[in-house]
């Protein structure tokens, strides 16, 4: 399965939520998400990154229920396009371990509050990431072949119907953006 995602911060997180109810698309209560991501050793991240996978373990709590899912993310033209696989885990702990034995070292750790919607078959993501502020995203799963362009401009028409700018657009990862402030 590929995803293929775009992502904007967002000034006015309350104004995109209530774009979305006018339209009649119901959004989540929020979830918070721990992000615990591995990379290869010596791979920053920042360049096209389709060399190496990442790995991410996820905590997601809800409603007092907590989950672990495990995603492996490669990407295929940029970071916001990649091939996706995941599957949940009952011990967060010992995928740490197999992970490093793989010889992945860590590479980001971060915790965000995510509300999601659904627009047809595009999922919205409204995120507030610690650190970093507000963000939405607008992601589709699709086919490995499928025309990344194409896609990009019906997710742009999606979340510009909803006020959100293209100047605004975003085009790293959470764990990026996070590493690069923590640098600077």
């Amino acid at each position: 399965m590929r995803e293929i995602e775009i992502k904007a911060r967002t000034s006015d997180k309350k104004a995109f939520i209530a774009a979305l109810v006018k339209r009649g698309v119901e959004v989540s209560e929020p979830v918070t998400q721990h992000d615990r991501v591995f990379g290869a050793p010596g791979v920053d991240g920042e360049d096209g990154n389709n060399t190496s996978p990442w790995l991410r373990i996820r905590t997601e709590t809800k409603q007092g229920a907590t989950k672990h899912i495990f995603t492996l993310k490669k990407s295929v033209t940029n970071q916001m396009d990649s091939i996706e696989h995941e599957t949940e885990v009952e011990d967060e702990a010992e995928l740490e371990k197999i992970i490093e034995h793989m010889g992945f070292v860590p590479f980001s750790d971060l915790t965000k509050t995510r509300q999601k919607a659904q627009f047809g078959d595009i999922e919205l993501c409204i995120d507030t990431v610690e650190g970093l502020g507000d963000f939405v995203e607008a992601e589709k799963l699709t086919d490995e072949d499928t025309d990344y362009e194409a896609v990009v401009a019906e997710l742009w028409a999606v979340l510009e119907g909803c006020g959100v700018s293209r100047d605004a657009y975003v085009t790293e990862g959470y764990d990026i953006l996070m590493n690069k402030q923590r640098r600077a």
